[in-house]
């Protein structure tokens, strides 16, 4: 059984992705030297191929077919799955192909925006009320980052206090490329739950991304208020001091309480299916918690309950390290960060857990060929 069906009755395009998953697993639990992982130590490991989940995407069907566009290229995709049914997830790998040809079916450059935008109201279930209920948009936001995991295993997000305001980091925890119009669309969604929440057309003090420009950005700046860098790094936003104090029109603590007791149960389910590979959740835990406390190799082997020996050996068995994980994810953050100009270059090589500034340099300059400054002033 999988996804609570027969494997006869998934898609066939499903059963071919399942086929690719695994084989890429088999592959990743080999060592370089071809030997397979784990030999002598007992039967192999399964690797639960990482999700999101299906109701979402039954809006992105929706919102091709009322471009007056042919959709079943899409809808072969899911074959009889009950979109609609909230337990419902679909494997990644088919979301991103199903995003890919949304995009190529529209030929619509801000796909992820005019996605948003026509989403009705409930759309995100739980998560969106945890939002709606929270007392101010700062903590709605942080809400939204916390709990927007149970809607995909691929992201993580994460915000932030410094400086001008608040800043919300989407990061992309996969190896392989995500569609630009699923980044623009997790920053769209959140700025429209909080302009709704708020009742105040709120601009971002900056908006970036990633991914590279598309030809045509005007609705990029109409949506966000302003310009919007693209190329950026990482992809983020920031909201001014006043906007994150902002009260939601819903506060409800007792509505709050009760939501996140439901949602914190679901990302401990969650979490015990240790969806994904090793290495998908060490850069998940460091995007959520670097900065707010010492991230170590023990200390990252401790909270995913494993010896550091072990935690060692699965990176390896998938090509990582801990070393270079932190690098990516230190060097995704300090690019978010450097934008803001109220924050020190040295303030943000200790947040990211160097000894001092000199180290956060020469690192900076290996991942992009610029001094912090350099990039800061770009």
């Amino acid at each position: 059984m999988w996804l609570g069906q027969p494997r006869s009755s998934v898609p066939v395009e499903w059963r071919r992705e399942m086929s690719t998953i695994e084989a890429r697993a088999r592959s990743e639990r080999r060592t370089p030297a071809g030997r397979p992982a784990g030999l002598g130590r007992g039967p192999r490991r399964a690797v639960i191929a990482p999700s999101v989940q299906g109701w979402v995407l039954r809006h992105l069907i929706a919102f091709v077919e009322s471009r007056s566009v042919n959709a079943s290229p899409i809808r072969r995709l899911f074959g009889r799955t009950r979109l609609e049914d909230p337990n419902v997830r679909v494997p990644e790998a088919v979301t991103e192909m199903a995003w890919r040809r949304a995009a190529t079916l529209t030929r619509d450059e801000a796909l992820g925006i005019h996605l948003a935008e026509s989403l009705p109201r409930g759309t995100l279930d739980l998560i969106e009320y945890a939002l709606r209920s929270s007392p101010n948009l700062g903590k709605g936001l942080d809400r939204l980052a916390r709990y927007g995991r149970l809607l995909s295993d691929r992201v993580a997000a994460r915000t932030h206090r410094k400086g001008e305001g608040l800043l919300l980091l989407v990061h992309d925890t996969a190896t392989t490329p995500l569609h630009p119009a699923r980044a623009e669309f997790a920053l769209a969604v959140a700025l429209k739950l909080v302009r709704d929440s708020t009742g105040a057309d709120i601009t971002p003090v900056r908006v970036s991304f990633a991914h590279p420009a598309p030809a045509n950005t005007e609705e990029h700046r109409r949506f966000f208020h302003g310009q919007v860098r693209f190329g950026a790094g990482s992809s983020s936003m920031s909201l001014s001091t006043s906007d994150t104090f902002r009260p939601m029109r819903e506060a409800d603590a007792a509505l709050a309480g009760i939501i996140r007791r439901r949602l914190e149960n679901a990302l401990r389910d969650r979490d015990r299916t240790s969806a994904g590979a090793m290495s998908t959740r060490v850069r998940r835990m460091l995007v959520e918690r670097l900065g707010q406390s010492v991230l170590t190799l023990d200390a990252v082997a401790t909270a995913l309950a494993v010896s550091r020996r072990t935690l060692t050996r699965r990176l390896a068995e998938e090509h990582a390290s801990f070393r270079h994980l932190l690098d990516e994810v230190r060097s995704d953050i300090a690019r978010a960060l450097l934008q803001d100009r109220s924050l020190s270059i040295g303030d943000i090589a200790f947040f990211l857990q160097y000894s001092e500034p000199a180290a956060f340099h020469r690192s900076f300059r290996r991942w992009t060929g610029l001094t912090p400054k350099a990039f800061r002033e770009s």
